[in-house]
């Protein structure tokens, strides 16, 4: 299974959890719940996808995602509680698309810091 989360940076990068992390999340139907709303700026679209998709709540994925999806919608707050739920979970790996490797809660807190500074403002 394969985790996909948007990171939460000026542009777009997709991140996979690598299998060993993503097996303690279960099995999906969707590796990328509201990947695609996301990438076409349809985030309230998005944040559906997202709590209606088959992944734990503890998946950081999920957790990142939904965060950006809330963040683009004005809801700060609330997607600062997704980032900061990443936080408090076990600190795992995370592969970005162009091959590299990043901790999860060093996206979490990248996207704390996009939130604080405007760049996940609407």
């Amino acid at each position: 299974m394969k985790a996909l989360i948007l990171a939460a940076l000026p542009t777009a990068a997709l991140l996979i959890a690598t299998p060993s992390a993503a097996a303690q999340f279960g099995q999906v139907n969707d590796p990328a719940p509201g990947a695609a709303s996301l990438l076409s700026s349809n985030y309230a679209n998005a944040e559906r996808e997202i709590r209606a998709a088959d992944v734990s709540k503890y998946d950081p994925a999920r957790s990142i995602n939904l965060g950006i999806a809330l963040a683009k919608q004005g809801r700060r707050d609330d997607a600062a509680k997704q980032f900061n739920r990443v936080l408090l979970e076990e600190d795992v790996e995370m592969i970005v698309a162009d091959g590299q490797t990043v901790m999860s809660h060093e996206v979490a807190q990248r996207a704390l810091a996009a939130l604080q500074n405007g760049v996940l403002s609407r």
